[in-house]
């Protein structure tokens, strides 16, 4: 199993309180205070504790108004329930005898007052609640404790929430999260290692099976492109119905073995009309005293070439000169080729679509670097010496590549 400890968030994870929630909050505010709030501007308040939510409000008198707060949340207590698959789910990570935690924002009492009746804490080895710890979500401490008290280690620790503050708290950490949207309307913009649509998804990521998730990979890649033509050439409107279903089908097969939510798969891997051709990349080998230039990615912190995807008004020398531009304030001249890959036979992880990387020698003009959006600093290096490298991007062999084709006048281009 890839991992032996699963963390569960509670509020929106295991048990459905949303509604109980937001809607208590509201009338205790609008009675105490005579703050009026619709319930979308009070869905901050999920996944913190309610003293943090009540300072976030304002609340001077916060103890009082908890209290009243709680009283009012026990007349909504009626319209909460286990999300459906979460017994079931928990059953099956026991026989598979993973250790079960949970780490929450409610304290003892709510835990004890609000979670115990439904039957399912027997599950759950280690419990981490809002009293437990100096700080909450989003800090690492809750996790911290965990690991701590259930003697875990990091990597073999997943934390499931639904929340923002959830993922968060977890990748402070160092643990790996999965996003339960089974809890939420959408996943947004929230950041996470996995992104659940169903709890039974929770028993995909356990294992790690990359030969298995390859082949099913490979079918979802074709059955895209086949019902992607199908929708761009068929006349017939039952054929097009077929296709479309076909096209679902490789969308729920992604999402399953990548974690990814359908909404997200959707957009990625379904975005497009006609027919369907890989997408171009560029990645611009720049050298100077034997040295190549990588440049410091802001989202990762990892190494790469400056490039990134073709513009669609670009051509493959004007997307590398603006790339370089962009990435690492330099002015380059395209001087010649060195290779066009396919970059799911050269980068991990594999992805669902085609992608023709293409490594570009330049000469440059002049510039320097400046702070951007996208990277944090710019540096040359040997071959020997390379630091930790953004292989989705670019891997050492592809580095490699590159100082030998600098090196040798009579390069010739190589190509998959």
């Amino acid at each position: 199993m890839k991992y032996s400890h699963i963390v569960f968030d509670i509020d929106g994870t295991l048990i459905d309180t949303e509604k109980a929630i937001l809607m208590s909050l509201q009338k205790t505010i609008l009675d105490e205070k005579g703050i009026k709030k619709d319930l979308q501007e009070l869905h901050f308040a999920l996944g913190i504790t309610g003293k943090d939510a009540l300072l976030q409000l304002g609340i001077d008198d916060i103890d009082y108004v908890q209290f009243i707060w709680d009283e009012i949340f026990k007349k909504y207590s009626g319209d909460i329930c286990i999300f459906d698959g979460i017994r079931r789910l928990l059953e099956e990570l026991k026989a598979n005898s993973i250790t079960l935690g949970i780490i929450t924002s409610k304290t003892r009492k709510e835990y004890e007052d609000d979670f115990i009746r439904f039957g399912i804490a027997e599950y759950f080895d280690t419990v981490i609640c809002a009293d437990d710890s100096n700080e909450h979500k989003p800090n690492a401490e809750p996790m911290e404790k965990y690991l701590q008290y259930a003697n875990a280690k990091r990597k073999e620790t997943l934390y499931i929430g639904d929340s923002v503050y959830d993922m968060q708290c977890a990748t402070s950490a160092g643990v790996d999260c999965a996003l339960a949207i089974w809890g939420r309307i959408d996943s947004g913009d929230i950041e996470a290692t996995y992104y659940l649509n169903f709890p039974k998804d929770v028993l995909n990521v356990l294992v790690d099976n990359n030969k298995h998730d390859d082949v099913l990979l490979d079918w979802a890649i074709e059955l895209q492109f086949l019902s992607q033509c199908g929708l761009t050439y068929s006349k017939d409107l039952f054929d097009i119905e077929r296709f479309e279903r076909i096209r679902e089908i490789s969308v729920e097969i992604v999402s399953t073995k990548a974690g990814l939510s359908l909404e997200k798969v959707n957009n990625l891997f379904c975005n497009e009309t006609g027919f369907q051709t890989p997408k171009l990349d560029t990645r611009a080998a720049v050298f100077k005293d034997k040295k190549i230039l990588l440049v410091k990615e802001v989202s990762s912190g990892t190494w790469s070439m400056p490039g990134g995807w073709v513009d669609v008004n670009q051509s493959i020398y004007s997307n590398t000169i603006k790339e370089v531009n962009e990435e690492a304030g330099l002015d380059v001249i395209p001087e010649r080729l060195i290779a066009v890959q396919d970059r799911n036979k050269h980068n991990i992880p594999k992805y669902a679509y085609g992608i023709c990387k293409v490594f570009v020698l330049c000469n440059v003009l002049g510039g320097e670097f400046k702070s951007n959006i996208e990277t944090s600093e710019s540096k040359l290096f040997s071959l020997d010496e390379l630091p930790e490298l953004s292989v989705e991007k670019n891997t050492k062999e592809q580095i490699k590549m590159c100082f030998m084709a600098e090196q040798d006048d009579n390069w010739k281009v190589m190509f998959d």
